[in-house]
C-alpha cells in the first residue's frame, strides 16, 4: 500500500511514537468538549430514560423496561428509540455505578470511550494488514473524521456500533488471514455477540461479513474454514439469545421490532429526513468529508486490487451500501460510521496512487502533505456544522444549508 516515500519510515520507535502521536491527537479530539453539548438531544433523552429507569429500579429489571416499551410504544404517534440496543445502555449503568455520575454524562462517557477505542483498534488492524505507514497515514484520517468526532461527544449509539463492527471486521481478518485458534476465533465470536445486542443494524454487517466468506475463494483475501463459519453464526445467536433474555421473552422482542417499525414510518421526522435515492448516501458523505469521499471513490473505480485489506474492504461496503441505501425512511448520515475506516483507507491508497505520478524528488513529501490537506478539510467540515452551527443530526437539509448550497 505504501510506496517509497512512505515505507522509509522505520519499524522503530520513531514510527511507533509517531503513531502514539497520531492516535493521543485524535484521542483529543473526540475528548475535548468542542462541540455544544449542554442540552440534550432526542436520541440522548431516551436513552437517558432507560438508563435511569435501571438506576432506579436495578439492572435485573431490564426486561421490565423492554416490555413497558412493548405495551407503551403502539399507542405513540411516532417511533420512540427501542431499549433493545442493550450494549449502551448497560455499559453506561455500569459506568454509573463505578463513578457515580448522572445518566446524560454517564451515556456520552460511554460513547467518547467507544469513539477512542474504535480509534485505537483502527490503527491496531491497519498496522497488522497493512504496516505501520499505513497505520500512521489512516490513522491520522481517521483522527480528524467529522462524524467519529461528533459521536464522541453525543449520547448517540451510532458510534458504540461502529466500535463493535470494526472490532468484528478486524478479528475476521485475523482469523482469515492466520489459521483459525481459539485466541482468535473466541473473540471474534463475541464481538458479533456484542454488535448484535448493540443496534439492530448489526443485520448489515452481518451480511457483509457472510458476503466476504462466501467471495473469498474468488478475492483470495485467506483462508476460511469450518470452524471460522461456525463462530460467526454462533456469535450471531448468542447475541440474538442475549437480546431474547434482556427483553424476557421471544414474543416481546418480537413485538418491540414489530412495534418500532410500524411506527418508524409514520413519524414525521424520519419521513422528512430518512429516504432519498440510491447514491443519496454518496452526496452526504461527499459534504461531510469531500476529500476523502472522492478518493475513495477514485480508488474504488479501478475494480482491481493488489492488497487483500482493500479488497476486504471493497467488498464490504459494496454490500452493506447495497443494503443501506435501500432501506425506506431508515437513511442516517450516522449510520455511515462503520464506514469511515474503509474509506479511509481506500482513500490513502489513491494518494499511494497519485504519488506514483509526482516526480522522485517530491514523492517524500507528497503523501504527508496530501494526508494533512484531507486532514484539514475534515476538521474544517467538523468545525462548520458541528461547532459553529452546532448541529445535532447532520440531515441533507441541514448540511445544504450550512454549506450555502440552500439559503
Amino acid at each position: 500500500m505504501a510506496p517509497t516515500a512512505m515505507s522509509q519510515i522505520p519499524e522503530s520507535r520513531l514510527g511507533i511514537a509517531l503513531l502514539c502521536l497520531v492516535l493521543l491527537f485524535g484521542a483529543f479530539l473526540r475528548v475535548y468538549p468542542s462541540a455544544g453539548t449542554k442540552y440534550p438531544g432526542v436520541d440522548e433523552m431516551y436513552y437517558r430514560h432507560g438508563l435511569m429507569f435501571l438506576v432506579h429500579n436495578g439492572f435485573t429489571s431490564y426486561p421490565s423496561l423492554v416490555r413497558n416499551y412493548a405495551k407503551v410504544q403502539p399507542t405513540l404517534p411516532v417511533a420512540v428509540i427501542p431499549p433493545t440496543r442493550v450494549t449502551l445502555i448497560a455499559a453506561a449503568f455500569l459506568w454509573h455505578q463505578i463513578f457515580n455520575t448522572v445518566p446524560l454524562i454517564s451515556l456520552r462517557a460511554v460513547a467518547c470511550s467507544a469513539a477512542v477505542l474504535t480509534l485505537l483498534i483502527s490503527a491496531l488492524f491497519l498496522y497488522r494488514a497493512a504496516g505501520l505507514p499505513a497505520a500512521i497515514a489512516v490513522s491520522a484520517l481517521l483522527s480528524c473524521a467529522p462524524m467519529q468526532i461528533q459521536l464522541a461527544q453525543r449520547a448517540y449509539v451510532d458510534g458504540v456500533f461502529a466500535f463493535t463492527a470494526i472490532l468484528t471486521l478486524w478479528l475476521l481478518w485475523e482469523n482469515m488471514r492466520e489459521a483459525s485458534s481459539l485466541k482468535w476465533l473466541v473473540p471474534y465470536g463475541a464481538s458479533i455477540a456484542l454488535m448484535v445486542v448493540t443496534k439492530e443494524n448489526a443485520a448489515f454487517v452481518f451480511v457483509g461479513i457472510l458476503s466476504i466468506l462466501a467471495c473469498n475463494r474468488w478475492l483470495k483475501i485467506g483462508e476460511v474454514g469450518l470452524n471460522l463459519v461456525i463462530a460467526t453464526f454462533a456469535g450471531a445467536l448468542a447475541g440474538a439469545a442475549t437480546l431474547v433474555i434482556a427483553s424476557g421473552g421471544l414474543a416481546t422482542l418480537i413485538q418491540v421490532f414489530r412495534a418500532s417499525i410500524s411506527k418508524t414510518y409514520v413519524t414525521p421526522y424520519v419521513i422528512q429526513t430518512g429516504d432519498g435515492p440510491w447514491f443519496r448516501y454518496i452526496l452526504d458523505l461527499i459534504a461531510m468529508n469531500p476529500l476523502v469521499t472522492l478518493l475513495a471513490l477514485a480508488a474504488l473505480g479501478r475494480l482491481s486490487f493488489q492488497e487483500a485489506i482493500n479488497r476486504y474492504f471493497a467488498l464490504f461496503l459494496a454490500v452493506t451500501y447495497l443494503l443501506m441505501s435501500n432501506l425506506h425512511y431508515g437513511i442516517s448520515l450516522r449510520y455511515t460510521a462503520i464506514w469511515d475506516l474503509p474509506l479511509r483507507c481506500l482513500a490513502f491508497t489513491q494518494i499511494v496512487l497519485m504519488a506514483a505520478s509526482v516526480p522522485p524528488r517530491y514523492r517524500t513529501i507528497f503523501i504527508p502533505v496530501a494526508v494533512a490537506v484531507v486532514c484539514a478539510v475534515d476538521l474544517s467540515h467538523y468545525c462548520l456544522f458541528f461547532v459553529q452551527n452546532g448541529t445535532y443530526d447532520p440531515t441533507a437539509t441541514e448540511i445544504l444549508h450550512q454549506l450555502n448550497i440552500v439559503k
